[in-house]
């Protein structure tokens, strides 16, 4: 707050006699730049240069008298300057201002103590930032200076003497930072004038004067938002603040390995860890080695296997025993001590010889799976006397094999009628020549009728074939009639239309050698197959 009430005085001051236009505007904008403040970084090491500028006020102060604090005439001018970090204590500064000095009463122009002209000094000033704040920093300075003075006022009672020469500047500052790279500054300083009088009066009395400079400075060079000396535009952590050999990112266990790759931040630890320590050697980091102090195998998080059952230590409640996983490292237990552990042990909690259970009778069944425990026997245990599978005690047939449904005894079983109807097939009709049937001809087809009379719900199939003899399109024709009239004759003979189908099939599936003349005749045939559904028999390539 302390730059805010230095400013208000400023501002005070230089509105105390003269509320003319041009101050209020000046007020105004000041104020502007005031209202401006934000939080920030200051100049410093990373960003050691500020180049500022702003208003100034010259006020005199010598033989003819004074027009401070802020008397008349109430000039404002320019003021700029550039200032170098030195350290958090120290900067140093070359600054300059210009404008209009003198001492002028604008009520009595022919005052003689009444002299006005142009002025501009620059000088080098150390100043000592005593408070040694960032944001907020007060400082005094003291340093060598140059001022020049021309008279050019012809209002001037007395004309004062043009001159330059070197002054003495001692001062007092407030420097506060708005953002980063931005600040504002006030700065009244002491000036002792070591060269002639410039007021036009001849005195061995030393001309002094003061020097108020408000101003913006703008730092330049390299931003540190962290504070830790290393530039943001090097800083690969910008944020947080770090160490320099690491381009600015912090080692909190100063491992020489940066936070954001160490695994182990706080402890620290080789690059070949990542960062992690491993108390034990065995390669193993200690946040990952269940036993840190003692040397173990990564497989075994870090721990030995002691009894070589591969089973870490750490988890071992058998180290000295080879044990399994699922007892925790420790061997298959044997609850009756008969020589078989519990899990090959059908009998856990009783002794024995066959799979860990007595077997009374020896015949390769246990009690506890015997159900004829006293007798040898195949089936149980018990005795099975025609080896059926079904032991005597429950054999109704006990000399006779047979089958469980029938409880040991045989069982006939006679075909189904659906398995009848669909297994069977007439004997060929067969043809002397053309469509003339043989000597057995008719009584052929009446047996295919007898069968249709028993089964009348069987759908029959006539398929026609011929010898080899001829063409192939024309024993497709020839087989084809007598399928036809084999087909007619069923009909005839009373079997419904709509349970019959026929088809030729040519020379196809012959059924004896056509190179002879009883193979020709045999092949020069019609069969007849029965089916619960109506259906039409392919038995191209299917030997009938």
């Amino acid at each position: 707050m302390l730059d805010y009430v230095g400013n208000l005085i400023i501002l005070r001051h230089i509105m105390y006699r003269k509320k003319n236009k041009m101050t209020k505007q000046l007020l105004i904008c000041l104020l502007m730049v005031v209202g401006l403040s934000t939080s920030s970084y200051s100049q410093s090491s990373v960003s050691p240069w500020a180049i500022g500028g702003g208003l100034s006020k010259m006020e005199y102060d010598g033989i003819r008298g004074s027009n401070g604090p802020f008397g008349s005439p109430a000039q404002l001018g320019w003021a700029g300057r550039v200032t170098k970090y030195l350290s958090p204590s120290w900067d140093v500064a070359i600054g300059a201002t210009g404008g209009r000095h003198g001492l002028f009463d604008a009520d009595d122009a022919t005052n003689a103590t009444n002299f006005e002209g142009k002025v501009w000094q620059a000088n080098i000033a150390g100043h000592w930032k005593f408070l040694k704040g960032e944001k907020f920093n007060p400082f005094l300075s003291a340093g060598l200076g140059y001022l020049s003075f021309k008279d050019d006022s012809a209002a001037a009672a007395v004309n004062a003497i043009d001159g330059s020469g070197l002054a003495v500047p001692l001062g007092l500052g407030i420097k506060y930072n708005i953002t980063d790279g931005f600040g504002i500054y006030w700065h009244s300083q002491y000036g002792l004038y070591l060269g002639d009088s410039y007021n036009g009066v001849n005195s061995d009395e030393t001309d002094t004067h003061f020097v108020h400079e408000l101003g913006i400075g703008v730092f330049l060079g390299k931003q540190d938002r962290d504070g830790d000396k290393v530039a943001d535009k090097k800083d690969e952590c910008p944020d947080t603040p770090g160490l320099k050999t690491l381009a600015g990112c912090p080692d909190a266990d100063l491992d020489g390995i940066r936070d954001s790759e160490d695994a182990c931040p706080n402890l620290p630890g080789p690059a070949e860890y990542n960062g992690c320590p491993d108390q034990d050697g065995d390669g193993v980091i200690d946040p990952d080695d269940k036993c840190p102090e003692v040397k173990g195998e990564a497989r075994f998080n870090g721990c030995p296997d002691t009894d070589g059952d591969e089973i870490g230590d750490d988890v071992d409640e058998c180290i000295n025993e080879s044990g399994l996983a699922r007892y925790n490292g420790c061997p298959i237990p044997d609850t009756d001590g008969d020589g078989f552990n519990d899990e090959d042990d059908e009998c856990v909690n009783v002794k024995g010889d066959l799979r860990g259970c007595p077997d009374s009778d020896d015949d390769g069944f246990h009690d506890m799976e015997d159900d004829c425990k006293d007798v040898v026997g195949t089936v149980n245990g018990c005795p099975d006397g025609d080896n059926d599978g079904i032991a005597d005690k429950d054999d109704k047939c006990p000399d006779e094999a047979g089958v469980p449904e029938k409880d040991g005894c045989p069982l006939v079983r006679k075909p189904t009628r659906s398995e009848i109807i669909n297994s069977w097939n007439s004997p060929d009709v067969n043809f002397v020549s053309g469509t003339r049937g043989d000597e057995d001809y008719d009584a052929d087809v009446t047996a295919i009728v007898d069968f249709h009379k028993q089964y009348p719900d069987a759908f029959l199939h006539v398929s026609g074939y011929s010898d080899s003899q001829g063409s192939e399109a024309s024993n497709m024709r020839i087989s084809k009639r007598r399928a036809k009239k084999v087909y007619q004759a069923l009909i005839k003979a009373g079997v419904p239309a709509e349970q019959l189908s026929y088809e030729g099939y040519g020379e196809a599936n012959p059924i004896a050698d056509n190179s002879t003349r009883e193979g020709r005749l045999l092949n020069r045939r019609v069969s007849v197959s029965a089916s619960t559904v109506k259906r039409v028999i392919e038995t191209v390539g299917t030997k009938r």
